[in-house]
Order: structure tokens, then C-alpha cells, then sequence
């Protein structure tokens, strides 16, 4: 019989044992003391290590069992040959769940899985589930619990989720995106998943309210029909936004040396979460930023794209980059590119399509900057809008000219009435610029505001290009799976089905 897995007590802990706990610099057991501290964790912290009083001021145990109080959470961060009698000593203290650190095991090793199944198999007898082994750590900021090897100063607690089998490349994510105002309030990394897997996790996620979208880094899928039908259900009412990694063959020689697992390949499983209702992110590096789009803007209902921008030739490359993604950045209507003149445009600038605000000179658009903008949502000709090019590089000083000041304040003017667009329209507006948050003044203060500024034309054309179809698949109901009277899902084929969805379907009707 299968043990009922307490998520509480991987997610709000009530108390916390680190088995191999110490300040030795550089260890995993300093790493976890130090990612629980960093955030100031609530509940009880109980060091286990057999040759210290205390570890980080806390007292130490030499053993988990002499704990006279309960313990819902162990963290292993002890050598492979120790991992089985101190789960068993867990067993016996009453843990509910093990998150296990250690490496060494299916991932490495010949006969690793073997070891693996043994340790599942000894947890569900004492009624505790395993996380790992070969994880990073567990992370909720909402409850204060950064259990992981992530530096607590770059993680903030946003209502996005991040399910993981792999772990140091997403806090590299965090860390960068935190410059950014970008991060999830919850982290799991279920590394070879022995027990627990990225399955478990997002049904479990999927049914929290407070999580509003979750993104996935998969290597492998281990229960292909239960992930899908797990997928179908949650993306219907968050967004789930996967990067499957893995896809060439040297990638999954990678991913079998990295997590155990097997890989596959890459267009079937981009069949499989296609018919999943999963919107893949194309890059590991987009994970982030679109999932945060998805999760925090307005619905693109259509592929219509307008333009405005401070430089012609980043409007040119900028309309490339989204065609080539399916997108459409149209010429404007003749009565449009009228009105959008009689704002003050000169002739020398282009009115179709990107809008050359830049050829246009912006002093003489000062007062009028915002109508044009203005003019081009309320025509009904764009489904979404992009402002691009303002925002200087180099950081405002002491000894800065007042005139470049007033230039400052009038480009942040801008970058705002646009973004305010986005509400009194309730279609996207992304604000652009090539200059990241400590590049550029403007970037830095927007960023501080919570005002997005996307920095890479090709992850604004495959951000707005996925937002699309996220939406597409809610309007017109292109998800293909179904449940039957007796609660079984049904995978149908979409109305023009590829022969590998219908491979998939094929493999799914195989189990």
C-alpha cells in the first residue's frame, strides 16, 4: 500500500533535522544550515551531527532519535553507505519526509536504481516519502523555508512555482531573474525521484490557489499517461510552462549521467506536452520570464503586433524576430497612419509599422508620445504592443547635467504611460529596451517599480509568440484529452492529427 504523501511536510515544516549538519565551508551540510538561516525559518532546526555540541549556535544531536519532539522534515547530507540506517532511525523518530541530498546512486553507479527502489521501499514501511536522492534542497518562501543551496539574497517570494529534476541551473535563473524582480515562492528539485517525482508535485501545486503559474525543467517523464493527465487538468486553470532538456542524443547522455534518467526523443515528447496543454519554453533561459508573462498579463487573443520604437533599426530586426516566430506585425490602416500624423509625426518618419518615433524627433513628441500610443490599442489593429528603445544606458550621479536629468524624466514618463496602457486596455504591453537593470538608470528604477523592461528581441517575439498560443488552446479548447464515465483519461487526436500525435496517443493507449 502506497504511503500518503504529507506535502505539508516537505513544504510547511513545523520542524527540521539536517542529518549531517556542520559549518565545515563548502559542504552540503553547510549549505542547507546556511539556506535555512538565510531566510529565518520559523519552526525548529535540529542539527544531527555525532561529533558536535552545536552547529550554527543551534545544539546538535548525535543521533535524530534522542529528538523529544516531533519531526516532520529530515534532510540528508551524508555520504551514500550512511543513508539507509539513518533513514531507518527516521522511520523510528516518526518523520513524515526525507529529502535526500546524497549522490552516488542511479545516476552514477551500476545497480544505483536497484539501491533506490530499496530505500522507497523502506520509507513507505515506516509511512514516510522520499525526495531524491541527488537534490539540491526544498524551497518555500511563503512558509520561510529555503532548505536548498540556493543563496537566500537572490530568491523571492513570488506565486509562481519551479518543479525541477535537475537544480544548480535554476538557481542560476533565480539569482539572475531576482535582478530582474523575477523568482518563485516555491522550489522542488526531485533529482533521480525514487519515490516522489515532478508528477506528484504538480497535482499538488496545481490545487494551491496561491500558485498562480508553474514552470518545469523535465529530463525524463517516468509515468507518461499519469504526467499527462496530471498536465491537462492543471494547465486548464494556471499556466504550466515546461523546458524538456535532453533532446539531441548527446543530451540525454547527459541527462542519464546527470538524473538516471531516459531522456527520449525530442518530438515526441514536444507532441506529448503539446497535447498536454503545456506551453514549451524553447530555451532554459526563457523559463522565467515567460512563465512571469504568462502568470502576470493580459490575454493575446491575436498574432497582431504593433511597434513603437526610438530606432528604426531595432523596429526592423525587432518585426524579423517576430514573424519568424508566427507572429504578424501588420502595416497600419491609411486612416490610422492619419491620425497617428496628425500627433505631430513628420513625414520623414514611418507611421506603418514599426512607428519611427526616433525619425520623428522627440521633442516635438513630447506631449503627444502617449496618444500615439493611445491611437494604436484603441484601433482594434494590434492584439498586443511593444514600446522600444528608451531608456539610456549609465546610471544617474551626482554631477549629472540637468538636461540629461530632464531627458531621464521624460523617458521613465514614457516607459510608465505605456505600461499603464497594458491595464486600460487589457492587452500586452512590453516595454524594451537592450539594457539590463544595472546597465541602465531607467531599467533599474522600472525594474524597482515592478515594471518588466525585456532586454532580447528574440525572447520578446517567443514570449508574445507563446502567449498566443497559451491563450489559443484555452479559447478554441485545443487541449485533446478527455475523461471517460469511469474516470479514465482519454487522449483523442486533435481535428488534423500529425502521425506523431497520433504516435503519442498510440503510446499513451499502451501505457
Amino acid at each position: 500500500m502506497e504511503a500518503k504523501t504529507d506535502f505539508d511536510a516537505f513544504l510547511k515544516p513545523k520542524s527540521v533535522a539536517v542529518i549531517g549538519a556542520t559549518q565545515r565551508p563548502r559542504s552540503w551540510g553547510s549549505f542547507i544550515m546556511e539556506g535555512i538561516l538565510s531566510w529565518n525559518f520559523p519552526g525548529k532546526i535540529y542539527p544531527i551531527n555525532k561529533n558536535a555540541k552545536e552547529v550554527y549556535g543551534i545544539p546538535a544531536y548525535k543521533d535524530i532519535r534522542d529528538i523529544k519532539d516531533p519531526v516532520d522534515l529530515a534532510i540528508f547530507t551524508i555520504p551514500e553507505e550512511s543513508v539507509e540506517d539513518s533513514l531507518i532511525a527516521c522511520g523510528e523518530q516518526g518523520v513524515k519526509g526525507i529529502v535526500i541530498i546524497t549522490s552516488g546512486f542511479g545516476e552514477a553507479v551500476h545497480g544505483g536504481r536497484k539501491k533506490e527502489e530499496t530505500l522507497a521501499k523502506l520509507a513507505r514501511s515506516y509511512n514516510m516519502r522520499l525526495l531524491g536522492p541527488n537534490v539540491s534542497g526544498i524551497v518555500n518562501l511563503h512558509a520561510k523555508l529555503n532548505a536548498a543551496a540556493s543563496p537566500g539574497e537572490f530568491l523571492l517570494p513570488t506565486n509562481l512555482a519551479g518543479i525541477s529534476q535537475g537544480g544548480f541551473a535554476l538557481y542560476d535563473l533565480f539569482a539572475s531573474g531576482s535582478w530582474q524582480n523575477m523568482g518563485v515562492g516555491m522550489f522542488i528539485h526531485t533529482g533521480n525521484e525514487c519515490d516522489l517525482t515532478v508528477t506528484d508535485f504538480l497535482d499538488h501545486l496545481g490545487k494551491d490557489p496561491e500558485v498562480k503559474a508553474i514552470l518545469m525543467y523535465l529530463e525524463t517523464i517516468r509515468d507518461v499517461k499519469r504526467f499527462m493527465k496530471t498536465a491537462f487538468i492543471v494547465s486548464r486553470k494556471k499556466p504550466l510552462v515546461v523546458h524538456k532538456a535532453g533532446r539531441t542524443l548527446a543530451g540525454s547522455r547527459a541527462a542519464s549521467s546527470h538524473t538516471g534518467a531516459l531522456a527520449g526523443k525530442k518530438e515526441l515528447f514536444e507532441a506529448l506536452l503539446n497535447q498536454s496543454g503545456a506551453i514549451i519554453s524553447p530555451t532554459m533561459e526563457l523559463l522565467l520570464p515567460l512563465t512571469h508573462a504568462l502568470a502576470e498579463r493580459p490575454a493575446m487573443k491575436g498574432k497582431r503586433v504593433g511597434i513603437v520604437t526610438m530606432g528604426g533599426s531595432w523596429g526592423v530586426a525587432l518585426t524579423d524576430s517576430l514573424e519568424e516566430e508566427g507572429l504578424i506585425v501588420p502595416e497600419l490602416s491609411a486612416q490610422l497612419q492619419s491620425r497617428l500624423r496628425s500627433l505631430g509625426m513628420p513625414v520623414r518618419a514611418s507611421t506603418k509599422n514599426p512607428v519611427d518615433i526616433g525619425a520623428s524627433g522627440i521633442a516635438s513628441l513630447s506631449e503627444s508620445l502617449t496618444s500615439i500610443g493611445k491611437e494604436i490599442m484603441v484601433s482594434g489593429e494590434v492584439d498586443a504592443l511593444v514600446l522600444h528603445g528608451f531608456g539610456r544606458p549609465g546610471m544617474l550621479k551626482e554631477d549629472t547635467k540637468i538636461e540629461d536629468r530632464l531627458y531621464f524624466e521624460f523617458e521613465m514618463k514614457a516607459m510608465k504611460e505605456y505600461n499603464r496602457l497594458e491595464k486600460e486596455f487589457n492587452l500586452p504591453v512590453l516595454i524594451a529596451n537592450y539594457y539590463r537593470p544595472l546597465e541602465s538608470q531607467a531599467s533599474l528604477d522600472l525594474t524597482k517599480q515592478g515594471i518588466r523592461v525585456y532586454n532580447r528581441l528574440d525572447e520578446i517575439a517567443q514570449i508574445l509568440s507563446r502567449m498566443h498560443t497559451y491563450w489559443a488552446k484555452i479559447d478554441k479548447n485545443l487541449f485533446f484529452m478527455s475523461i471517460n464515465s469511469n474516470g479514465n483519461s482519454i487522449f483523442a487526436e486533435s481535428p488534423d492529427p500529425s502521425p506523431l500525435t497520433a504516435h503519442v496517443s498510440h503510446l499513451l493507449a499502451d501505457g
